[in-house]
């Protein structure tokens, strides 16, 4: 008798170890505006977009002051799944703006059209863009590139020493009135050679990059 309940008890212990894994796997960042300040919430959960109060109640959040966000040098990394309720496109700009975040997800919590509106984010191989009023789109997703070289198929892998993506971001994709688009120029040695006309911070930009490969994604 004794041997079986430790048995169970061994594959009881398991479970909720494999349980542990699936509920830490889930852990993503979430930031929303709460008037003229931020809440940085870690979730161990999916909260239904735009669910201030729920994100408040279940999450471990605080509150950061617009205040502190040094607009010259933004330096902000995310590293895991990084989640955006978008409540003010001007503001959003100042969080993440030049920002390294490989997968991220935006969702429009205003009822206003969102006007043509440019982020740069380094780093971005997947995004998602919701948009619960949305009559034609209110859910899209794109992948740039996977780390497997599956997503793009493009002469990354050569002499020419690529160490970084870079993403321009049409902030008009969130009203989700037409199908993501996205464009990708591999192997760029100079920003301001390929793209003259193009307006960016030129400081923000990777200094130790060789080559770039640079994704345009509008509607």
């Amino acid at each position: 008798m004794s041997g079986a309940v430790s048995n169970q008890l061994a594959l009881f212990a398991l479970w909720c170890c494999a349980c542990v894994a699936v509920v830490r796997s889930s852990n993503h960042t979430l930031i929303f505006q709460k008037e003229s300040n931020f809440r940085n919430c870690s979730c161990f959960s999916s909260i239904p977009d735009c669910g201030f109060a729920l994100a408040n109640l279940v999450c471990n959040c605080k509150t950061v002051s617009s205040k502190d966000i040094d607009k010259a040098s933004p330096t902000f990394s995310y590293g895991s799944e990084l989640v955006v309720w978008v409540s003010d496109t001007a503001t959003v700009g100042l969080l993440l703006n030049y920002s390294s975040i490989p997968n991220l997800r935006l969702s429009l919590c205003s009822p206003d059209a969102v006007l043509t509106e440019y982020l740069v984010i380094f780093g971005l191989k997947k995004l998602c863009v919701t948009n619960r009023k949305a009559n034609a789109y209110p859910l899209q997703n794109i992948t740039i590139y996977s780390t497997g070289g599956a997503a793009v198929k493009s002469p990354l892998q050569n002499s020419t020493g690529f160490s970084f993506y870079i993403s321009f971001l049409n902030m008009a994709l969130l009203n989700g009135d037409s199908k993501l688009k996205a464009y990708s120029v591999p192997n760029v040695t100079n920003m301001a050679e390929y793209f003259p006309d193009l307006r960016y911070d030129a400081t923000s930009l990777p200094s130790e990059a060789s080559s770039s490969f640079v994704t345009f994604i509008y509607v």
